[in-house]
């Protein structure tokens, strides 16, 4: 619980803090806006007095009052067009007929269909690059 001594900037926030707590759904995160304030309220007053008062992880306080934001691992960018070059003739295929993509996951996908034609390759690329596990 916090004195009343505290500065009225704490205070505003510890309160805020508390309605957002009371209001969010558990297992959400606090707000940017929040964290840049107790953040700047780290720096001024000291990381361990802030935490303490406004009941937050020492560490993630830290990374805040030093200006870093929490990062979140980012899933690999889906590509939104991909141009395949069709081969002139044999020469340098392994195996005619053959076709082998990897996607950014390292999902593997080989057809070989020595008689097909590219457009009916193509709806079948198409279903699995689309594929989203």
């Amino acid at each position: 619980m916090l004195q009343r001594t505290a500065p009225r900037e704490v205070l505003k926030l510890a309160r805020d803090l508390e309605r957002w707590r009371r209001s969010a759904q558990r297992g959400r995160r606090i707000p940017e806006a929040l964290w840049a304030e107790a953040g700047r309220l780290a720096r001024t007053y000291g990381v361990s007095r802030i935490a303490v008062a406004l009941g937050l992880s020492f560490a993630d306080l830290q990374r805040r009052a030093r200006g870093e934001r929490e990062t979140m691992p980012r899933s690999p960018a889906q590509p939104t067009f991909i141009q395949l070059a069709a081969p002139t003739g044999s020469a340098g295929l392994s195996a005619p007929g053959t076709v082998e993509v990897i996607d950014g996951s390292g999902a593997r996908f080989i057809l070989r269909l020595p008689e097909a034609k590219p457009q009916e390759v193509l709806g079948l690329l198409r279903a699995f690059l689309d594929h989203r596990p």
